[in-house]
């Protein structure tokens, strides 16, 4: 098994199986909720289940590019700054901002060490799959409440939504992180270069 999970990298891993894992554990308690049999999991079928689950984790991220609309276009005052000083470093002074970015993310990608890089945008993904996980089960609870009213649904629709809310505020907090990290190493990149290291 880890020959298998060697060949994926920490997005795959994180951003596709983890997603796909989490889609999985909903749509069982959906399962449950509508008393519904669930396809047997056992030792014999985990490997279709980790199919499964990546796949999953693929469906949920492409919904997410459609449903999370990125400002990957705009950047504050101090980003656009070094923006500017990553135009001049790459020697493309009339490029969009947008350009030198992904060329500034694929240097930050190739040179950092640390890993921060990859894991920051690792987490991101991973929270923007579980808040459209969360907020797609939000939508069917609230039809599956109103249909029949339980107590035990309108607990778990509000668990629901707040973890929805909970996985959006961490979705924008891991792109910050992913974004300035990137900036960073192009900075740090940049410095040790200028003093020959």
């Amino acid at each position: 098994m880890n020959q298998i999970f060697s060949k994926f990298n920490l997005y795959d891993q994180v951003g596709y199986l983890l997603v796909g894992a989490i889609t999985l554990l909903v749509v069982y308690v959906d399962f449950v909720l509508l008393d519904t049999k669930f396809p047997d999991f056992n030792a014999t079928t985990i490997p279709v289940w980790l199919i499964v689950s990546y796949f999953f984790g693929h469906l949920i991220q492409a919904v997410a590019n459609l449903v999370i609309r990125e400002k990957k276009g705009e950047f504050s005052d101090s980003e656009k700054s070094i923006l500017q000083e990553a135009k001049l470093y790459f020697g493309l002074e009339k490029a969009a901002d947008s350009e030198v970015w992904n060329l500034c993310y694929m240097l930050a990608s190739a040179k950092d060490v640390t890993g921060h890089v990859q894991t920051f945008n690792a987490f991101y993904s991973l929270y923007r799959g579980w808040f459209v996980v969360f907020a797609i089960e939000t939508l069917f609870i609230v039809g599956y409440t109103i249909h029949s009213y339980a107590t035990t649904k309108l607990i778990i629709l509000l668990l629901s939504l707040a973890l929805a809310v909970l996985f959006y505020r961490r979705l924008r907090r891991f792109n910050g992180y992913f974004r300035d990290k990137v900036l960073q190493t192009f900075l740090l990149v940049r410095t040790l270069e200028k003093d020959g290291k």
